[in-house]
């Protein structure tokens, strides 16, 4: 830029050259004023951390970018305040030299070349005046972003409390079935602990599957057998079964004869057991029975089943139901 030389003429030596230049400027500096870039803002990467930090970046960002408006307004306001001047200036210059017809011809150039200075810093005042006007409107994008953004975090750190707890429920729960299957096993322990020490049957009677047997070491008639097996809360043995048939044999004396719950005593050739029930299965020898002798009652032999008066004196055979042992 060129240096500007005042006047030599009258008219124009009374004007002073820094009266017709706006506040701050100088005529070697005229149009050298450019606008602010805009304020970079950093990345989004608050998000990543809690939601404090992230409230307070959020804070300050506003903070800043109400401040760079400010300035912005404040500086538009100065350059509108300063283009009045001017124009005001360059309209008292130019009623001047359109008055002054005396003006010699070198004068003239000089004003010429003021007038174009003026003009250009004028085209410089607008251009940064647009430059201003994107610098507001980056500046709403950005707070429109930065407001976007923190919607997101929000949301975000609400999805990692939700997992947080859900992640704690599950740790509760996880102790909570260990601590039960800690239970369980003790209780298992337990069982097997009182299976051992329970006894389902009394002290001399023999336990086999849910029942208990009761072997006599005396001998009496059927019907006195079956009212010393009913004093004991039980009956004279009923044989539903091969296997028991077997493990009854299995046990019995070898030369001892038996009463078991069995006789035809209340209609002759009805044979029913002693608790209501009709004959089913039988084991009879072969020939049996035959009622040889009004034989009315069934006692177990070595071989199988025999019908036997009942007032004989036999050994006998008593049966109840075993006691469960008891379990957790």
């Amino acid at each position: 830029m060129c240096d500007l030389v005042a006047p030599k003429s009258p008219e124009m030596s009374g004007l002073d050259e820094e009266e017709l230049m706006p506040s701050g400027w100088s005529p070697f500096d005229l149009g050298t004023q450019r606008s602010q870039s805009p304020r970079s803002f950093p990345a989004p990467w608050l998000r990543r951390l809690g939601f404090p930090l992230l409230l307070a970046f959020f804070v300050l960002s506003f903070i800043l970018s109400i401040i760079t408006l400010t300035q912005v307004f404040q500086n538009q306001r100065q350059y509108n305040s300063e283009q009045e001047v001017v124009q005001e200036k360059l309209k008292n210059l130019s009623d001047k030299l359109k008055g002054d017809q005396d003006l010699k011809a070198k004068d003239q150039p000089e004003a010429s070349l003021f007038i174009q200075q003026l003009n250009k810093t004028l085209n410089l005042r607008a251009k940064d005046q647009l430059e201003a006007s994107q610098l507001i409107e980056q500046l709403n994008k950005t707070l429109t972003l930065r407001a976007k953004d923190q919607l997101e975090a929000s949301q975000f750190i609400e999805e990692l409390n939700k997992a947080s707890q859900f992640i704690e429920e599950l740790n509760k729960a996880s102790q909570v079935i260990e601590q039960l299957s800690k239970a369980s096993q003790f209780i298992e322990q337990l069982n097997k602990t009182l299976s051992t020490l329970c006894r389902p049957c009394p002290y001399e009677w023999k336990f086999y599957k849910d029942s208990c047997y009761y072997f006599s070491v005396t001998r009496k008639p059927w019907e006195a057998s079956q009212n010393t097996c009913e004093a004991d809360g039980s009956n004279l043995g009923i044989i539903s079964s091969s296997e028991e048939q077997n493990y009854l044999k299995k046990n019995a004396a070898s030369n001892h004869q038996l009463w078991v719950g069995l006789s035809d005593k209340k209609k002759e050739g009805y044979w029913h057991w002693v608790d209501g029930t009709a004959l089913g299965q039988s084991f009879w020898n072969e020939g049996e029975p035959n009622n040889a002798g009004d034989e009315d009652c069934c006692e177990l032999i070595p071989n199988g089943w025999n019908d036997a008066p009942c007032s004989k004196e036999n050994y006998w055979i008593c049966e109840k139901k075993a006691s469960p042992c008891p379990m957790l």
